[in-house]
């Protein structure tokens, strides 16, 4: 059980919040004004501190090894294969969603993968013009209007808020490695395609984490405005 937790915790990780490159690319350009429910500041601002400790001396060595060992082109066929395999969390989050042009737009880059992509290890859908919506059980909360609560950084996770936080379980039971057994295969999948997915994004990460002043306010900001866009 032990073991099956923690496989939850980075799944939950790999999906919605180590994007965070990505939403904070996003963030840049579409910020706006509003007011976070940010009672646990203090916590919160220690969190970051212990998480970002956490990346400097053991994610960050372990993930410039595994770059230097492991072919580019291998690395991006694992990343291809695990975002084709999380296909029933966006199908059905979507679905939920009432979005079923995307659900549909969703199937096809699944058959386009599967079926041209060899399992999912190349991603067809992208040179077909097929594009993917992310959606999980915390948005699809979101776009039926469930607040997301106080705002709250986890150990290892990273930004999140109760919302986010307690829909992970949901989150996990829709990722195919959730049924794997035994536990510590299924742990062991999902710490491998989170480490695999980190591997691309070493440079972005080192420069938030080191380069932009108040890091706190700044990662907090740009994970609660993303969760907005993404749950329209």
């Amino acid at each position: 059980m032990y073991l099956k937790l923690k496989a939850i915790i980075l799944f939950f990780f790999l999906i919605a919040n180590f994007t965070l490159a990505n939403e904070i690319n996003d963030f840049e350009d579409e910020f706006s004004q509003y007011k976070v429910n940010d009672p646990l500041s203090g916590y919160n601002k220690v969190m970051t501190r212990f998480n970002v400790f956490l990346y400097d001396y053991a994610l960050r060595p372990t993930l410039m090894a595994y770059t230097k060992i492991t072919p580019k082109a291998f690395r991006i066929g694992v990343k291809n294969f695990f975002d084709n395999l999380a296909f029933p969390l966006r199908f059905i989050n979507n679905t939920l969603q009432f979005k079923f042009e995307h659900a549909g737009e969703e199937s096809k880059r699944f058959i386009a993968n599967t079926i041209l992509g060899f399992g999912g290890i190349m991603n067809a859908a992208d040179a077909l013009h097929l594009k993917k919506y992310p959606a999980d059980f915390g948005s699809t909360l979101a776009h039926w209007g469930i607040g997301s609560g106080f705002h709250l950084v986890l150990p290892i996770l990273g930004p999140s808020n109760l919302r986010d936080s307690l829909s992970l379980p949901v989150d996990w039971f829709l990722y195919p490695s959730a049924y794997i057994n035994p536990d510590w295969a299924s742990f062991a999948i999902s710490a491998y395609a989170y480490g695999n997915e980190i591997s691309f994004r070493i440079d972005e990460i080192d420069e938030i984490y080191h380069n932009t002043p108040n890091l706190y306010p700044f990662l907090r900001d740009a994970y609660e405005q993303r969760r907005i866009e993404i749950s329209k």
